[in-house]
């Protein structure tokens, strides 16, 4: 299998299993900071022990003396998750997944300024466009409670930038390393916030783990990993299916249909984000 075949399985494959994310979010069906508490704890369980198993000498001198770069991302992805649970719990699914796959223009605008790539005119007429999208979900949002949950998700869009810019820089790199970080960091602030981890059911326990210990570390593993074999331009397009599957995923099981200010905005973000990642992936030919 050649590179770019390599980097698209990745990325497709992260994408699918990363779709499931919302879904047991709203399955276990408890506080936010439980929710956290054990995602993060079993992020970083599962990270440590694979990383004793197949990676032990170069994990234990990474993580003895972690760098300022591998605790700065490992905080950035801890914001991104933090702000991602709390997201679900004040507004839609469809809404915060909209809003969270702006991530890709962010990262336009990130590169411009970190990477100092080039911003072309199409790249600022889709950011403006997106843009509106977003409007539409934060100007007639029904509750005033979503408004929290659209910042939320707005946040953790920036924040995914950050980490996808990042990714694109170091070729993927010191992933795990990061998830295993940003695991426990997880878990420290949502204890102090409040979290009774004990007080879940087993079965409640159970779809943490598999959100924790199989969805979260599989799913961004292999993006993390794709962007070491195909243009970061690619993968955005991938990772738009999630705005199609997270809230049909929650739709089929739990019956929670999306508004329609969320398909008229996610409609437009889709279409723009669509039609610029054909357009990039076609220039970089």
């Amino acid at each position: 299998m050649g590179d770019k075949n390599r980097g698209l399985l990745l990325a497709f494959i992260g994408i699918m299993i990363l779709s499931f994310d919302s879904l047991f979010v709203k399955l276990s069906d408890s506080t936010a900071w439980n929710v956290l508490f054990w995602r993060g704890a079993f992020q970083c369980i599962v990270l440590i022990i694979m990383q004793l198993l197949y990676n032990r000498k170069q994990f234990t001198a990474e993580i003895s003396r972690p760098s300022l770069s591998l605790l700065g991302l490992g905080f950035v992805f801890a914001a991104s998750t933090v702000c991602f649970i709390e997201s679900l719990h004040y507004t839609q699914v469809a809404s915060t997944l909209v809003i969270i796959n702006t991530a890709p223009f962010f990262t336009a605008i990130l590169g411009f300024l970190i990477l100092k790539e080039k911003l072309k005119w199409p790249t600022l007429l889709a950011i403006g466009v997106a843009t509106s999208g977003i409007w539409i979900i934060f100007a007639f949002a029904p509750a005033g409670g979503q408004w929290v949950g659209n910042l939320l998700a707005l946040v953790t869009a920036l924040a995914t930038a950050v980490y996808l810019v990042a990714m694109r820089k170091t070729k993927g790199e010191q992933a795990a390393n990061i998830l295993i970080v940003a695991g426990f960091m997880i878990a420290v602030f949502a204890y102090i916030r409040g979290a009774q981890p004990f007080s879940l059911s087993h079965i409640q326990m159970l779809y943490l783990l598999i959100l924790g210990g199989v969805i979260v570390p599989g799913s961004y593993l292999c993006i993390s990993k794709s962007a070491a074999y195909i243009p970061a331009a690619q993968t955005s397009l991938i990772l738009l299916m999630e705005i199609l599957l997270g809230p049909l995923y929650v739709f089929l099981v739990l019956g929670e249909q999306p508004s329609l200010n969320d398909i008229l905005g996610g409609a437009i973000i889709l279409i723009t984000l669509g039609l610029y990642t054909v357009w990039d992936v076609k220039q970089s030919e």
